[in-house]
């Protein structure tokens, strides 16, 4: 009998089983691709993470959205690298927002973007966190103030702001409707502004800032101001110093107001002797342009010189400006006239510290002196009036002059009041 081989039902089944494994084998291949298809999507990380904006008591971020269908993000906040007690935000969008903070702090936060993966979330590597910053409330004593002046500069200072770590300073010509300065500044409490402009008055305005390790600043919209800043007076111009007539002991000193001064200080010194000596100093007045000075020091006639300087008046003090140029001048002195044969006698009291004397004559009160004579002596006869000879009958007016030369230059005394007499041959 000759052997057969057998193909029966068992092989038939073997296969069927063969043909199961290569499908299960291949759908689990196909499910294997696509989740790690969808890890390695989400597992990009998050870039371009920045903080937008701020509160005292919010913060909010935004990052570049990762090109892929069905991601998310999820941000956290926390008030340590440590995420312990982390507020977290869910959302589709990028960006996310973080509210009931307090105010003038520093949080962190990053964001992870994932994917749901075959019914469970595929995390990728969160970003590198991010320190954010809420605005910090404005303090009610942090003083703006100014304490320093130049003639073109102005120094301020405050006090320090809790929950400020920089500051952001505006200022600008008082009553300016300009565009102002701005300075951004780190944890200082002091600032100069220079190159102003001389004799002006300036405004300050001070904002607490709250700044993030990534240079973002979470500044206060409302702060503290200063106005009414002056820089330091310019030197005072235009000086003048007059008696009003020889009998009285009132100086007038006037001069060009200075618009940003306080008030002004001046000095007078007396020329009479071998000694400049101070006859009165560091006076004050207020702030005009000009100044009557009484004193029974200035009853004697004598030359005297004077100066002025403007001041300033700070939280720190008193600040002067430059002192003026000196102006000089003296009391007219007094006349004597008497009638002699060949004219009239003219005669008058020395003034402490004139170098000479200028005589002066007229036929009118009002008008049409003329030159006598300039003489070191405090007498002279007249016998003229300008090339004729004096007239019998007719009144003479007369004026004197003292005179002091400093330096080059002849400075002269006063010459308001005129002196009269009638002369008889």
């Amino acid at each position: 009998m000759a052997n057969h081989t057998f193909i029966g039902k068992e092989d038939d089944w073997m296969g069927e089983a063969w043909k199961h494994i290569r499908a299960y084998l291949l759908a689990a291949a196909f499910l294997l691709m696509l989740g790690i298809g969808a890890k390695a999507e989400a597992a990009q990380p998050v870039q371009g993470l920045g903080q937008t904006e701020s509160g005292t008591d919010y913060v909010k971020v935004k990052w570049d959205a990762l090109i892929a269908d069905g991601v998310y993000y999820k941000a956290e906040l926390a008030g340590d690298m440590g995420f312990s007690s982390a507020k977290t935000e869910e959302t589709s969008v990028c960006s996310a927002a973080f509210n009931n903070l307090s105010p003038g702090k520093t949080y962190y936060v990053r964001v992870t973007a994932y994917k749901n993966g075959n019914g469970s979330n595929v995390f990728g590597v969160s970003i590198k966190p991010l320190s954010v910053v809420t605005v910090p409330e404005v303090s009610s004593t942090q003083n703006l103030r100014q304490t320093a002046a130049t003639s073109t500069g102005i120094t301020v200072k405050w006090n320090k702001n809790p929950g400020a770590n920089a500051y952001r300073l505006e200022y600008c010509r008082s009553g300016s409707s300009g565009s102002r300065n701005v300075v951004r500044l780190e944890d200082v409490r002091t600032y100069t502004a220079t190159n102003l402009g001389r004799d002006e008055e300036y405004e300050f305005h001070l904002y607490p800032e709250r700044k993030s390790a990534s240079g973002y600043r979470a500044s206060a919209a409302e702060g503290h101001s200063v106005s009414g800043c002056p820089v330091l007076p310019g030197k005072v111009e235009g000086l003048t110093a007059s008696f009003s007539s020889p009998s009285v002991k009132t100086l007038d000193l006037s001069w060009d107001r200075r618009s940003n001064a306080d008030g002004y200080q001046y000095e007078i010194y007396t020329l009479a002797g071998k000694d400049v000596k101070k006859l009165l100093g560091s006076k004050k007045c207020e702030n005009d342009s000009g100044v009557d000075v009484s004193s029974n020091k200035l009853v004697k006639p004598q030359f005297l010189k004077a100066r002025v300087r403007a001041y300033v008046v700070l939280g720190s003090g008193t600040k002067y400006g430059a002192w003026s140029g000196w102006t000089y001048t003296s009391k007219q002195p007094e006349i004597k006239i008497a009638n002699v044969r060949s004219g009239q006698r003219i005669s008058w009291k020395k003034v402490g510290g004139a170098d000479s004397y200028t005589l002066y004559v007229s036929s009118k009160r009002e008008n049409g002196y003329k030159k006598v004579k300039t003489l070191s002596k405090n007498s002279v006869t007249v016998k003229k009036y300008g090339r004729s000879a004096l007239k019998s009958g007719k009144t003479y007016y007369y004026i004197a002059v003292a005179n002091k030369k400093i330096g080059r230059k002849t400075f002269k005394g006063c010459k308001t009041h005129c002196y009269s007499r009638a002369y008889y041959n």
